[in-house]
Order: C-alpha cells, then structure tokens, then sequence
C-alpha cells in the first residue's frame, strides 16, 4: 500500500461517522435472511439464482470441452461478468455497464457480498483500480458457487461486515474473533471431536469409558475441549444439557491439596447455589443423610459447599479424630467419591468432570481419580458420569502415575479412549486463518500457504504470527476495502524463529519493561492467579502489578475473567517466567512468599498461607538471609504442613516438613528441639504412608540418634520395626521388639514353658475376677504414652512371631496387654 492510500485510510477513520450503527443492523437482518424496507423482495430472487448458478455450473466443464485451452479462461471470465450483472439488478435496478457495485454499498449490503459481485464484474475488465484483481477475480463459476454456498451456511462469518475502526484500534485479538457470539469455528479437529462425542454417549448409555486428548503444546487440546464443552452445554439443545466441572493443573501450585479436583467441585457448589435452589436441597438433605457430620470434612477443600449444606462448619471437629494418617486419608476419598455420587444422583442431566494439563497432576489426585472412576463405573451407570482429560504426550510415558493409574482401571472394565492431536494439514491453516479474519477461504489460501510454512500447522504459533503480523502492519484492516488485506511479500520475507517458544521469547521482548516485570511476576504463581491476591502482593511489595497486566490484556498475552488474570496458553506463562534470571528467581518466589505470608497471618487466610509458604519453598534454603529467619520459616512449614495433612494429601504435607526441617540450621536439635522432633516425627508418618521407605530409614535414623529421651524415640522405634518386618528382616525386627519392650518394662522370660503359661494365665484371671463387667465397660482410657506404645509394640511383637513361626510366645501376648 503506498503513502498516500495509507494516509487517505487515516483520514477515513478520523472523520468516520457513527452511520455503522445503521450498517451493522441491515448485515443482521440480511445474515437471518428477513425482508424489510429496506432489501424490499431482493432475497425472493435467491432461488432463481442459485438455480441459475447451478445451471451454469454444471455445465461448465462440458463447456470448456468444446473450447481451445487459451480461450477457456476468457470464456469463465465473461461468464462471471454475464452472472454479476444480473446479480447486481437482482439487489438495484442499474446499468450492468455502469461495472461498479458502490450504490449497493450505500445500501448497507454485506461487503462480502458486495465484493463477490464486483469481482465476477471486474473479472473482464483489465483497466480497474481494483488493486487485488489479480488475488480476487474469479476464474471459474464453481467458485462463485462455493462462496455464495458459504456465506449462505455461515452468514455469520462470512456475512459479517468487521467493525473497521474497532478493529484498527485494537488489531487482530485471540478472542472475541470468529462469528457474531466471538466464537471461532473448530478447524481440522472435526473427525477427533466426533470421536470425543462418540465416547461421551457410549459413557452415559452405561457404557465404563473415558477419554485423554494428547498433543504437543500449542496443539489446539484446550480448544477441542472447549468446542466440547460448547456440545454438550448450550450449543446442542439435542444433547440434553448437562453438568460440566471443569479443573486445571497447574506445575507451580502443586503445594495445594487436591488443587484441580478440589476447585473443579467448590465452582459447581457456587453455581449450583446460585441457580437451582431446588437440586440444592436435594443434595444438601442427601449428603446430611449418607454423611451426617462428616460432611464438614469437605468444607476445608470446597468451602462453597458450606453454602449448599446450609450451616457452619466447625473445622476443629476433625482435630478430635484419632485416626491414623492412612485412615484420615482414606476417609477423605471417600467423603468425596460419595459427594459424587450423590451429586450424579440428584441431577437429572450427566456428570462431566474435565480435567486439564493432567502431565502435572499429584499423586494425591491420582488416587482420588482413581477411586472416583471406579465408583463410577460399578455403581453410577444410572446416575451417568464421564470423564475426559488433556495432557502434553511428550511429558508422559507408560510409567506416568496417571498412564499407570489409567492401565489398572481396565482391569475393572474401564475403557481409556486416547484421541491424538497432530500439527494442521495446509488446507485446514487456511480454514484456520479465515475464520479468523471473516474471509472467504478462496482469499485467504495465499497467506494461509505462507504461514503454514512458517508454522508446520501449530495452532499457536499461527495466532502468534498472526498478532505479530498485524502489529508489523503486514497485516491490517483496510476502511476502503472494508476487510483485513496483507503484505504477501514481506510476510514471505519475514524471518520467524524455528519454533513457537523462540517466536513467544521474541515477541515478549517487544512489551515494556514495567509489563514485563509485571509478567514476571505473575508467572512465578502458575498459569493463572486471582485478581485479589495480585492486589494484596502489589501492596506488600510496592510495585504496579494491575495496572501493567491490564495493559498485557489489551497486548493479547493474558486474560481477565471471573476474578483472575491468566495466561492465553502455558508457552506465554513459561516464556514470562524465563524472564527472571535463573540465579534469581529463588529470591524472587522467597520474597513474594514472605509478603504474601504477613498478609495471610493477618487475615487468617489458610487458603493464602497455603500459597504463600508454596512460594517460600520454591525459593528454598538458598534465599534465606539469616538463621533466625531459617527457623521462622521451619515453623510456617510446620504449621502449613499440619493444615494440609488435615485434607489428607499427605504427598503435600510431605513436602512442607521436608521442606521445614531443610530450612533448619546446625544444633537444631538443641536449640529447637520441639519443633524438630515435630516435624520429623510427622515427616515420617506421611512419608511411610506414601511409600517413600528411604526418606523413612533416613529420619527415624535422626530421631533414634537425636532424641533426648526414650519416649520421644517410641514412634521412630516402632516404624523401624515396620520397615523391617517388611524387608522380610523378620529376626532382627523381633530383636528389636524386645529391648525395646524391655526399655518400657516389659519382660519376657528367656524361655516360655508351659507351666509357665498356665501360671501366667491364672494370675490374670484372679485379677480379671476381681473386677465387674460394669467397671470393666467404664474403665478409663489409656493415656500414659509408655503404656500405649507398649500396647502397639506387643501387637508387632504377635504379628512377626507369628510371620517367623514361634508360636511358644504368641498366648503371653494378649496376657501382657490384659496386665498392662
């Protein structure tokens, strides 16, 4: 485009007049094909065009037969000129050589339209000012039919004049492109979605089946899920409607218990609440039915459901269950698998839980699905749940938790339906590329060609190349031609990166400094983070956060919605996070941990406290100032870490007392004796439960070698004996047993007759007799620390005797306990 016609664009634009309005209301009765003052009977006529078109279509090739090759092409040209004139008086009484579709243009007709008139006009007329005739005309009557055909299909998008000045304004944006509803049509993915669909149906027909879409990043799986979602919600009345979770795992919040799962279900109790109060009394009735009290027990992972029960929940209540770390854990799965299940119940319409970046999902979260999935398939196929994920396959192999968990499901006649995204064919970019731009794909086949080359038919990388084209002005939005036009030399020209993330890293270099901090920033809590806590950070740390990341909005790299800012796709969360230096983000993660941790202890915010001690631990020891400092952020981990273990992840609070003792300093045994003793004892009660018997061997080691008395080894005594009765060290495990009896007061003879026996069991009946049945039922609980762990003790002492074969001892057992 030349200086001059670039300046008549800006003066266009400056003395544009608010007329549009007027415009934009006619496209919309054209687009839904209604007759009024204005079009009078000009859509009567479409019949007997399109009849006609057909005619001259068909026989067009029968035609061209009877033609030398050279003349062929003036031949269609004169055709299309024999067509458009009577198109053109079928809309505007005017002479067919006036060759020019202006007073259509006053009348506010569809610029589509109007363009495909003129060029079946202009197609024989070498002399036009028309600069794209070459690009545009067409050649032969099958095009002119496909185009008529698509704006007729799709008049929403290819009907739909852009809105210029907004568009000049803005530029090309990843969302809000697409037809009238912003909704950008599903290119290539079409045979992968009716596979999802399929699957979906067969699931809630009783059929036990789920689905995994897998893919490179950038592939386009959020954008299938998406156009699934649409399906199943609002898009297919014939669907029936449904309910639909959606959750997303995020690799920088994995210190939150059940992270995915557990928002998945607290969004549906708030929308639930706020919508149908009906199945809202449903559910609360049955969950105080099946689960009386320990419905409470949820709250600390959905706390919306306290809405939905309808009462306050005492979270201390669970404080008073002495129940061990596996059984607290079990319970839990439980509680929530019966959520489900009485959810499904009380919704006429299927249960759909989504599941995205499922490469980072916790173990915790593993075994929850697991249990969920196979509630599912033996008890709610009336009820109708399915389940479908996404995750990066070049994260995962057979030996993910999630491959492996998915594996063992079959067993149970759980069918895995893996859907594989691959890069876009040519052919698909351009439908790609025209939806995006509302134009006919016979006009966008030249860039299309151009950026697929560019891209190899990366979804993202061709929306990045497209913003990136558009802020180059290679690609814009013309006033005088009412459509977005390109630079196709130049863009040929263009040097791009190999690939997405060097493109990304490149373009972010082009942002402020301020956004990119801001960025930065945003990046070190995940893919996402809510608008709130953003706010209390930029407080704490004195620094513009909201302001530049609404200009990163407008700049097309993050979202805004629902309270949240986000990233447009995890390449961008990770390109800004490669922003910070790498000798430098522990100190960045250990300072926004350490702000956000003052407000948390202000506001009482164990949700906030979670995150930012997660912070803190992301930086690590190294970013530590002082001792003094080491221990206050030891303790913050232990208490974080008892919180967590209240929900049951006990991989989670795992890593907080691991964390916590990392941050301890030398003599930590004798200037913090407590808290050390705390945090190991716990560290090893989550790390047996999760299977980690090396990290147990190494810490009951410590506590054996370190603790100031006997009582306080009990604990890491007895998981020592565990471990090797586990080890099939069966003789050393009894060895062990009974010093450690012995150090309790607990004896046994060298050797065990049976005289000894028989004397031994008298003397516990005269004791017995001496007590009544209702002192016996009334006796006070045990409470003496060496008692109870003897108690425990002679229970492993039973089990390995018997394990080894030595049956001698096994009748003194229940004779001690009785004594004891």
């Amino acid at each position: 485009m030349s200086d001059i016609e670039q300046q008549n664009e800006k003066d266009l634009l400056q003395t544009a007049q608010p007329t549009r309005r007027k415009s934009d209301r006619s496209i919309d009765e054209l687009a839904l094909g209604r007759d009024d003052e204005l079009f009078g009977n000009a859509f009567n006529r479409e019949r007997k065009i399109d009849e006609d078109l057909k005619v001259m279509s068909d026989t067009e090739q029968q035609s061209d037969k009877e033609l030398p090759q050279t003349a062929r092409p003036t031949r269609r040209k004169s055709e299309s000129y024999a067509i458009g004139c009577p198109l053109q008086k079928s809309f505007r009484s005017a002479s067919p050589e006036s060759r020019t579709v202006e007073p259509l243009r006053s009348l506010a007709l569809p610029t589509a339209l109007c363009n495909l008139i003129s060029n079946m006009i202009e197609s024989t007329n070498p002399e036009s000012n028309t600069r794209a005739v070459d690009d545009d005309t067409y050649k032969s009557m099958t095009d002119v039919r496909d185009d008529l055909k698509m704006m007729m299909d799709t008049p929403d998008l290819y009907l739909r004049d852009i809105d210029i000045i907004h568009a000049s304004n803005v530029g090309l944006q990843f969302e809000g492109i697409g037809d009238r509803e912003g909704h950008t049509p599903l290119c290539g993915r079409e045979a992968e979605l009716e596979t999802l669909k399929e699957s979906y149906h067969r699931s809630i027909l009783g059929e036990s089946e789920v689905a995994m879409i897998c893919g490179s990043s950038g592939i386009g799986k959020s954008k299938l899920s998406q156009e699934f979602a649409e399906y199943v919600t609002t898009r297919s009345s014939h669907v029936g409607g449904c309910v639909f979770l959606s959750g997303r795992f995020d690799k920088v919040q994995q210190a939150q218990p059940f992270q995915a799962i557990s928002s998945a279900f607290d969004k549906y109790c708030l929308w639930l609440f706020s919508r149908d109060q009906i199945t809202v009394e449903k559910i609360s009735s049955a969950l105080s039915e099946d689960l009386k009290d320990d419905v409470t027990s949820l709250v600390a992972l959905m706390p919306n459901l306290a809405r939905i029960i309808g009462k306050d929940c005492d979270g201390e209540k669970d404080d008073e269950k002495d129940e061990s770390a596996v059984d607290a854990q079990k319970r839990l799965r439980y509680l929530i698998c019966q959520f489900v299940e009485i959810t499904s119940r009380c919704h006429e319409e299927p249960l759909i839980l989504f599941l995205d970046d499922c490469q980072w999902i916790d173990a915790a979260s593993v075994a929850l699905l697991n249990q969920i999935l196979v509630m599912s398939g033996a008890s709610m196929k009336g009820n109708r749940f399915f389940f479908y994920c996404c995750c990066r396959d070049d994260e995962m192999n057979e030996s993910h938790q999630l491959s492996l968990m998915l594996s063992s499901i079959a067993d149970f006649g759980i069918k895995t339906n893996k859907i594989l995204l691959t890069s876009m064919s040519e052919d698909t970019v351009n439908k790609m590329v025209s939806a995006m731009l509302s134009l006919l794909p016979r006009l966008t086949r030249p860039l299309a060609s151009i950026i697929h080359e560019k891209t190899k038919g990366s979804p993202l990388f061709i929306k990045q190349l497209m913003v990136e084209l558009n802020k180059q002005r290679m690609l814009h939005p013309s006033l005088t031609r009412r459509r977005w036009v390109w630079k196709s030399d130049k863009i040929r020209d263009m040097e791009v990166p190999e690939n997405v993330d060097m493109f990304i890293n490149k373009s972010f270099n082009q942002l402020s400094s301020e956004v990119l901090s801001a960025l930065s920033v945003l990046s070190c809590f995940g893919s996402s983070a809510d608008v709130h806590l953003v706010q209390r950070l930029e407080t704490e740390i004195r620094q513009s956060l909201v302001e530049q990341l609404d200009t990163a909005v407008a700049a097309n790299v993050l979202g805004k919605r629902n309270g949240k800012f986000y990233f447009l796709h995890d390449k961008l969360q990770e390109a800004a996070y490669s922003v910070i230096k790498s000798d430098v983000r522990c100190l960045e993660h250990f300072r926004y941990g350490l702000a956000l941790s003052n407000v948390a202890v202000r506001e009482k915010d164990d949700k906030l406290l979670i995150i930012a001690v997660g912070q803190i631990n992301h930086g690590g020891p190294r970013a530590v100032a002082d001792g003094e400092q080491g221990v206050t952020v030891a303790k913050m981990n232990l208490d974080v870490g008892k919180k967590v273990m209240k929900m049951s992840d006990l991989v989670s609070a795992y890593s907080f007392f691991d964390s916590g003792i990392s941050y301890l300093r030398k003599g930590h045994w004798d200037y913090h004796y407590d808290m050390t003793l705390e945090l190991f004892n716990l560290a090893v009660k989550c790390a047996f439960t999760n299977g980690e018997y090396g990290s147990v061997k190494i810490l009951t080691g410590q506590i054996i070698r370190y603790a100031k008395c006997f009582e306080d080894k009990c604990q890491a005594i007895s998981f020592s004996i565990t471990l090797l009765s586990w080890s099939v060290n069966v003789p050393e495990a009894i060895k062990v047993l009974m010093n450690t009896l012995k150090s309790l007061g607990v004896e046994f003879p060298t050797a065990i007759t049976r005289p000894f026996v028989q004397g031994y069991l008298k003397s516990t009946r005269v004791k017995l007799a001496e007590l009544s049945d209702e002192s016996l039922l009334s006796y006070p609980l045990m409470v003496d620390r060496s008692k109870i762990m003897a108690m425990e003790l002679l229970v492993k002492l039973h089990e390995n005797l018997t394990f080894s074969g030595d049956t001698t001892s096994l009748p003194v057992i229940p004779l001690k306990m009785i004594q004891i």
